[in-house]
């Protein structure tokens, strides 16, 4: 429909309701003044589901055995529903009555019952009651058209005058139904109405579904479904015997209709928290659970336990509502609800909601069990002991509820800062850190943009550590430490805002600190201090939804910041520990190199030194060929002669040619023995720590047993049983050293008496086992737990450096090898190495 014809339907179905509201109104007020005087019906009754409930019985109807809670079927033989212009004769009735009535129990009783005079005491308090009513359905009309008045045409007061017209009607007819005209049908017509109404208010204010918005004629199904329920319930009335099925139908539809209007603005609490109006619907989903529901919930009691209790008395509950609805839509900005809730009237709201039910279920159980005999003292003492045993955990239950559903940010903050406390105990990264807290800022609280300072001391600068939101991919913000905002926020120890500088004496000041504010378009800076140093703060946009930031988003923020000043601290605490311990690595990396360099520098010069003591029996080795090589060549210098004056005298040369050959190759042998003794000397004496190669171990023990062989010829003899062994990746420099060692060491302990020296190798479960056994005077037992130890030798003073064995067991050890000795005393000594066929890499 275009907008015109859209106005006009609501004004033509607006003013319809209103007039109805107010005609219900005006003829219940109307027949409540003629019931206050004279003669009245000998029953009072209020209507739950399709029958008149009675609540107030004559002494006469007590002694007939009728009794409150008992239902109305006819009057005089007409169905109550069928009850028109007739009903008036039972305003001031002269002649006894007939009803017909059902019991509790579904039985059927028939009473003729003659009026009573109205100073009999039962009926001042119905009187009372019905007049409150009244009262309660005219502040209903009321609200509705002032904001009809204040808000002409709009779909908010159109819905709101629809259904405080409907509910005028239903709470002003719903006593005294049996003396108001058509009251019945008319009731039992409203109620499905209603509820279609309070869909209709609930769907369209404060804020529309989606689904409503893209199809509004959803709002005309529970109206169509309403209007067939009442038409079903007119004819249902016309059939006799009357039943009430269709009339039990548009009760329930009534409450149905209405709790699924409420589940259903409910379900848009976190969109209107976005679109800022969730103070509104904050506000009318406490009018609805507050007025609406508790009155709905004691008839549905009602209307299935069928007790005695004047439940009618609820009606009056619906009278909320209507103001806080008003209220809603008059006013321009409402008050946080979230604030009541959290108050101590809601703890109280809480205690007398609670005490009203345990009230309500004593009544019942009362009514229930007096039905089967029960002594009725007794129930009432069980339940006043639950309710003492229970009224608490309720109360608690009860104000958790309010919280999760008035104050869902509340619960949802308090879950935040338990998560945020945990997490900083094991966050040690600034940078993770910052982005934890944006993260909830911006998530939780909805604001539009943050950002994390924090100190650089080295810059003497607070500057953006982190950010979060609709800043620029480059954005970055550097501020002085002397810079005046720092200080206050220090000072003060809680967040502070633009508007708190408007009253700064010191325009300067007041100028430098806003300008921060306006630079970054922020709305809070707030302060993380740790004991008496500000480590930094947060700076915090305005909320996506326009809302202001409200008491719980400050602390909410103030936790946060107290939270990760913790956490700030002892990140930056182990950011200076990571440093020191940088330092300390490379320190100790320092100090690592130069004993690797002091130890190697030991190595070689044991080596020499070991080298040193064979240097007389290789000189020895080396003078033999050079002397013999050096004799050859005299003898080669006369063969030369001979040769040359038997060539020019023409005589036979042969027998000189082949003298000179000999000598030449008698000669190249005596230089290739020089050469392998000083390639074996360079070999053994090169520093070839560096890097690993495979080397052939035979070879290698070979070699330094040729350096080894002037101390081995006088009686020294040496055993070889080489085993099949393969190459095997190793320092061949190192271990000659080993072997050096240990041939010198042996040779020394034989040099007295003589003796063998054997050499085992064989392949071991670690790779190659070598074995060097002799069979001199061995060590003694008492030293042989110190054969390794630096500085430890059994050779007299001067003899030796005590460093031979130590440095061979190091050796063997950095090879991955293992080292081990046993020796008898007078027996000789045996020493095994078990090699790696790969070498671990050297750490020296």
């Amino acid at each position: 429909m275009n907008p015109a014809t859209t106005l006009r339907t609501r004004r033509i179905t607006g003013g319809l309701a209103a007039f109805w509201a107010m005609f219900a109104l005006g003829l219940s007020g109307f027949f409540l003044i003629f019931t206050i005087s004279g003669t009245l019906p000998p029953l009072i009754t209020y209507m739950v589901g399709g029958d008149p409930v009675i609540q107030g019985v004559s002494a006469e109807a007590e002694l007939a055995g009728v009794v409150p809670g008992d239902r109305i079927i006819a009057i005089d033989g007409v169905p109550l529903g069928q009850l028109g212009w007739e009903a008036l004769a039972y305003l001031n009735p002269i002649d006894p009555i007939e009803y017909e009535i059902r019991k509790a129990d579904g039985a059927l009783l028939e009473v003729e019952l003659s009026p009573v005079l109205q100073k009999s005491n039962w009926l001042s308090f119905d009187t009372l009651v019905h007049v409150a009513l009244l009262l309660v359905s005219l502040l209903y009309v009321v609200v509705g058209l002032a904001v009809w008045w204040s808000k002409p045409g709009t779909a908010r007061a159109w819905s709101l005058l629809l259904f405080c017209s409907s509910m005028c009607v239903l709470l002003s007819t719903g006593l005294r139904a049996e003396v108001i005209p058509w009251s019945m049908w008319q009731l039992m017509a409203m109620l499905p109405l209603t509820g279609a109404t309070t869909f209709h208010l609930f769907t369209t204010y404060p804020v529309m579904p989606i689904w409503i918005e893209r199809n509004r004629r959803i709002q005309l199904i529970p109206y169509i479904l309403a209007l067939g329920i009442a038409v079903a319930v007119l004819l249902e009335t016309r059939r006799l015997p009357a039943e009430n099925t269709m009339s039990d139908l548009a009760f329930l539809y009534w409450v149905g209709v209405s709790f699924l209007a409420l589940s259903i603005l409910a379900s848009q609490r976190n969109r209107s928290q976005a679109e800022g109006l969730g103070a509104r619907v904050d506000l009318m989903l406490l009018g609805g659970l507050g007025s609406l529901v508790p009155p709905m919930l004691i008839l549905l009691a009602a209307f299935f336990l069928n007790t005695q209790s004047s439940w009618y008395l609820a009606m009056l509950w619906f009278g909320f509502f209507p103001l806080v609805a008003g209220y809603a839509m008059l006013r321009t900005s409402v008050f946080d609800i979230r604030a009541l809730a959290r108050s101590s009237a809601a703890y109280g709201t809480a205690t007398f909601t609670i005490t009203g039910l345990f009230a309500i279920a004593i009544a019942s159980a009362d009514e229930l069990i007096s039905r089967y005999g029960v002594d009725v003292r007794s129930v009432q003492i069980a339940f006043l002991f639950l309710a003492i045993l229970a009224f608490n955990p309720l109360r608690e239950r009860l104000q958790n509820l309010v919280d999760r559903l008035f104050d869902r940010d509340r619960a949802q903050y308090r879950r935040v800062v338990r998560e945020i406390s945990e997490a900083m105990v094991s966050m040690l990264s600034l940078p993770e850190i910052g982005d934890r807290i944006l993260l909830a800022v911006t998530d939780t609280m909805g604001a539009s943009r943050a950002m994390v300072f924090l100190m650089d001391s080295d810059r003497e600068e607070y500057v953006s550590a982190a950010l979060r939101g609709s800043w620029k991919v480059d954005a970055r913000a550097e501020v002085p430490v002397s810079h005046p905002i720092w200080s206050r926020l220090l000072e003060g120890r809680e967040e502070l805002a633009r508007e708190d500088f408007e009253e700064e004496a010191d325009l300067e000041l007041r100028s430098q600190c806003q300008s921060i504010y306006d630079d970054l378009d922020v709305a809070l800076m707030v302060p993380m201090v740790f004991r008496e140093d500000l480590l930094g703060a947060i700076a915090v946009g305005r909320k996506v939804s326009g809302e202001p930031l409200g008491p719980a988003d400050r602390g909410l923020l103030r936790t946060l910041a107290n939270q990760s000043s913790i956490g700030i601290e002892n990140a930056m605490a182990f950011d200076e520990i990571a440093k020191l311990n940088e330092s300390l690595e490379a320190r100790v990396e320092e100090r690592t190199e130069e004993l690797r360099e002091t130890q190697n520098q030991l190595m070689q010069s044991e080596k020499m030194s070991s080298l040193g003591q064979l240097v007389a029996g290789v000189a020895h080795e080396l003078n033999n060929p050079i002397g013999f090589v050096h004799a050859n060549l005299q003898l080669l210098d006369e063969f030369i002669g001979e040769l040359s004056l038997a060539q020019e005298s023409g005589a036979e040369t042969s027998e000189i040619r082949e003298n000179i050959g000999k000598l030449i190759k008698r000669s190249r042998e005596g230089t290739e023995r020089v050469k392998d003794i000083v390639m074996d000397l360079r070999t053994f004496s090169r520093m070839d720590q560096a890097e690993l190669q495979y080397a052939d171990i035979h070879s290698e023990i070979d070699r330094t047993l040729t350096l080894m062989q002037p101390r081995l010829k006088n009686n020294i003899k040496v055993n070889k049983f080489y085993g099949d062994l393969p190459e095997i990746r190793c320092y061949p420099g190192q271990l000659n050293q080993v072997f050096l060692n240990l041939l010198m060491n042996a040779s020394d302990s034989l040099q007295s008496e003589g003796g063998e020296i054997t050499i085992v190798t064989a392949l071991s479960e670690l790779g190659v086992r070598l074995e060097f056994r002799d069979d001199g005077v061995g060590i003694p037992f008492e030293v042989q737990s110190r054969i390794f130890d630096p500085f430890f030798t059994t050779k007299d003073v001067g003899s030796g450096t005590g460093l031979g064995l130590s440095l061979s067991h190091g050796i063997i050890e950095r090879h991955g090898g293992r080292f081990l000795l046993s020796s008898e005393p007078g027996r000789g000594a045996s020493f095994v190495i078990d090699l790696p066929l790969d070498a671990r890499e050297s750490e020296s």
